[in-house]
């Protein structure tokens, strides 16, 4: 018998509102998991909190991976980089806050939520996708 795709098994959504809580556990807990918790890294960031706010505008997305029965087991990003001073990088998206429960990883989930953050930066005009990630993800 051929293994389930992942979309037979799970659902790949825009974030909402009622997402915010378990999108904010589920990234406090990862990032602990990673060692990047300290000061410095985005666990801090203020969006974390309010993710659907936060990817709601121009140039932004934010996607989640849930189970059918409403369990969220990760989700991923774009938004313009912006530099130090707040003004964005022309052409330049960055992949954020891309994070999965241990349920969830090495079942492709992370490359569909990629390939749809993606073809969304396209569409917006992006031609370039900044990354910054640790050795251990």
């Amino acid at each position: 018998m051929a293994a389930a795709h992942p979309d037979d098994a799970f659902l790949v959504r825009p974030i909402s509102a009622a997402d915010d809580e378990s999108v904010a556990t589920l990234i406090r807990e990862v990032m602990t998991e990673q060692g990047a918790a300290g000061p410095g890294f985005s666990i801090h960031d203020a969006e974390v909190a309010a993710m659907t706010g936060a990817y709601a505008r121009d140039g932004a997305a934010y996607f989640v991976v849930q189970t059918f029965d409403g369990g969220v087991l990760g989700g991923g990003g774009i938004a313009p980089l912006l530099m130090p001073d707040g003004s964005p990088v022309e052409g330049v998206c960055e992949l954020r806050k891309m994070y999965f429960l241990p349920l969830a990883r090495g079942l492709g989930i992370g490359r569909i939520i990629l390939e749809r953050l993606l073809e969304l930066a396209r569409k917006a005009g992006f031609r370039r996708c900044y990354l910054e990630t640790l050795r251990t993800m």
